[in-house]
């Protein structure tokens, strides 16, 4: 087995962590010879999987009338436009909701991500028929694109929440839910430069102000969160295909952007928003993180457990597969290198020489997704050499193939992105061998 004689070859020359998990059983049948050939037509398959919200963002998007989306996906009150104003109006607990004929379609998705909420918060939903007109309710419609508003709007009328064309996923549609109930994105933030950089330089001409920190958004004490379902990915805006977002800390780069559903901290802010905790006549005190839910309880994040939450294992963003402690030279490759990468990854290896040494990288097999225009959505490889920040390149298809890169400083950081389908990962990924010079 070719999984089997990669793990013995982890010899002192190979530099990979080799202690992750296996590849699961769609991996071991490319292993075992099986021809999997992806699905037919790829590239319409390949372009409709792009994350909506992504492509909206690249576009000039419109809203309800026809007005500009703020952010990308917001519709902003005329207040709102004014003042910018904060997650002030809040709903009263209970949000009535109407699915439009429009919706039909996407009813069932529609109902997960409304349960996504309901079982991760004390909010409470309830269905209207879709003449209902007697308050202040969310009105889901099939229009152009993804988008809400921010918080309660005082309309009898509704506040519409647009699933439109290929916004339809779970993910998403709890996206537009956490505006409705008064999220922004988390990198408006106030604290954001702590934890993120914002090139702009790489942002489209006259999308600017869409990374402008929120002034009177109220983060109720809840942490930052590079995980959260509001966060705008690392390639939002981008003019050149190079990141607008990078985080500071490199090592946690493949952490924003996600659309799988609610991080933990989405869920306190929610939860503190709505005061579900403020009806407990004792409440525990839950540590590393934990908040107090609706039935008195502590939640703790990942990493974390006991009752209450004292007890921790790893850190709130978890592990990060690649080789984050290379300090010798060798062969890095990407996971299961020269067989298929894994999908839905963010592998990083990082390399330091010692003190007066630079490290020399020398791709020799370099193979993912290829680009589309100028950008490298689906699955990508970064090199830093540098900033442990900002990648000096970004690269896809075969063009790192046969290339070689040396460090100003004695620290080089490579990023390997491959994309959430399974079927996107039909390349075999890279090796390249490090020298110290």
């Amino acid at each position: 087995m070719l999984v089997s004689s990669l793990l013995a070859a982890a010899s002192a020359t190979i530099l990979n962590d080799t202690s992750l998990p296996p590849p699961d059983p769609f991996y071991a049948a490319v292993y075992n010879g099986t021809t999997l050939p992806p699905p037919e037509p790829f590239e319409e398959a390949m372009l409709a999987s792009l994350d909506p919200l992504e492509r909206q963002l690249l576009t000039s998007a419109k809203g309800e009338n026809g007005v500009e989306l703020f952010e990308g996906d917001i519709m902003l009150s005329d207040e709102q436009r004014e003042s910018r104003k904060g997650a002030s109006n809040l709903w009263p607990g209970s949000i009535y909701y109407v699915i439009t004929s429009s919706s039909s379609a996407d009813r069932n998705i529609i109902l997960s991500a409304i349960n996504h909420w309901r079982s991760r918060s004390c909010l409470r939903f309830y269905e209207r028929p879709e003449s209902y007109n007697s308050g202040p309710h969310l009105r889901f419609i099939r229009s152009s694109g993804c988008w809400s508003y921010v918080g309660r709007q005082e309309r009898n009328t509704g506040q519409s929440i647009s699933i439109g064309q290929g916004c339809n996923t779970l993910g998403i549609i709890a996206h537009e839910i956490g505006h409705a109930i008064g999220f922004w994105h988390e990198q408006s933030r106030r604290d954001r430069d702590s934890y993120i950089s914002v090139l702009t330089e790489n942002i489209l001409s006259g999308k600017e102000h869409n990374f402008r920190v929120e002034n009177n958004e109220n983060a109720l004490g809840v942490p930052y969160d590079l995980s959260s379902l509001m966060h705008y990915g690392g390639f939002s805006f981008s003019s050149n295909g190079q990141p607008t977002i990078v985080t500071n800390d490199v090592l946690l780069a493949g952490k924003i952007g996600q659309r799988n559903g609610l991080s933990h901290r989405d869920r306190h802010l929610a939860n503190e928003m709505y005061r579900c905790s403020e009806r407990c006549v004792c409440i525990p005190r839950c540590r590393n993180g934990g908040f107090v839910d609706r039935n008195c309880r502590c939640i703790c994040p990942a990493g974390t457990y006991g009752m209450f939450c004292d007890r921790r294992y790893y850190s709130y963003y978890g592990r990060t597969c690649g080789n984050q402690r290379i300090t010798r030279p060798g062969v890095i490759k990407s996971r299961y290198f020269p067989s298929l990468y894994p999908p839905n990854e963010h592998c990083i290896w990082k390399v330091t020489a010692p003190t007066g040494k630079r490290v020399r990288i020398q791709f020799h097999t370099a193979r993912v997704i290829y680009r589309s225009g100028v950008r490298c959505p689906w699955d990508w490889i970064a090199v830093h050499t540098n900033s442990d920040s900002r990648p000096d390149r970004v690269a896809c298809g075969s063009e790192l193939q046969n290339t070689a890169f040396t460090t100003t400083g004695n620290r080089l950081v490579v990023e390997m992105h491959s994309f959430r389908e399974r079927y996107a990962s039909l390349q075999t990924g890279f090796n390249a061998t490090i020298t110290f010079v």
